[in-house]
């Protein structure tokens, strides 16, 4: 029997299973698009669309929510719910978009050696020093949601198209993650049918001698896709001569032969 998540449609997917699924950072446009996307959200509840701001909980890319129409969202603090510290819960502006700086920069960091440091363009880097107070200047008044909104817009060339285009931008993450986690279920599934039982069943090594890795190849292939793929052209490829294999040909295949190479000799009919 499916579990309920099977069954439904998925709408909505957190950018922490997104980051474990590609296990590769997002892209500078995509973290652009995520942050502009939140701020956008976190407007929407500030003018009193439910729930309201005060209980929206960002820690860790968990938090944060990718929508299949390129929406964001966040996990809530409900006040029934006990999974959640009731004095770990961001209420001011400028907390909640310091706590969405950390979340960005760790998407941007993710499976990246802890020893390399990612270069950064100089706009994106200098919009998450001021998210997460990084600036040295400390009579600086505190980030608005209107600061990281505008930034965001003038990182375009067409500011009034920022909201067409990080709206795409994170559609386009949630389709290439769902899309991938169809093709590693059609093959999951189909490993599953060769080796007769479900993957649960057998051991890392076991899977290893079969040729399955749940992981590690869609990384590499997405990652050289998105490097750019050089295509070959027919001459370039090298050919392989296959061996003749000498086989009995009947006499009408024979006759065939002939007549296609023209292996014969007309006589002429008089009249």
């Amino acid at each position: 029997m499916e579990s309920p998540r099977c069954e439904q449609r998925i709408t909505k997917v957190s950018l922490a299973e997104i980051l474990r699924c590609f296990e590769h950072p997002i892209s500078e446009e995509q973290a652009w698009a995520v942050c502009f996307q939140c701020c956008r959200k976190m407007e929407q509840l500030a003018q009193g669309l439910r729930p309201p701001l005060h209980s929206v909980f960002i820690k860790g890319p968990g938090s944060i929510f990718i929508h299949a129409d390129g929406t964001a969202s966040f996990k809530v603090y409900h006040k029934s719910g006990k999974s959640i510290d009731v004095g770990s819960i961001q209420q001011s502006e400028d907390k909640l978009l310091e706590y969405l700086g950390v979340v960005i920069y760790e998407a941007l960091d993710w499976g990246i050696d802890s020893q390399v440091e990612r270069e950064l363009s100089d706009p994106l880097e200098k919009l998450l020093c001021l998210m997460l107070k990084l600036d040295d200047e400390a009579m600086k008044p505190a980030v608005t949601l209107q600061d990281v909104i505008k930034a965001c817009e003038e990182h375009l060339a067409t500011t009034s198209e920022a909201t067409s285009h990080c709206e795409m931008t994170c559609r386009s993450l949630f389709t290439e993650y769902m899309e991938l986690q169809k093709l590693v279920t059609i093959i999951q599934t189909s490993k599953e049918v060769h080796l007769g039982s479900p993957l649960s069943c057998y051991s890392p090594v076991d899977l290893a001698l079969t040729g399955f890795s749940e992981a590690s190849l869609w990384p590499n292939v997405i990652r050289e896709l998105q490097n750019g793929v050089r295509l070959r052209k027919a001459t370039e490829r090298p050919q392989r001569h296959a061996p003749l294999k000498e086989c009995i040909h009947s006499p009408y295949e024979l006759l065939l032969d002939d007549i296609q190479h023209k292996r014969y000799t007309l006589r002429k009919v008089s009249d």
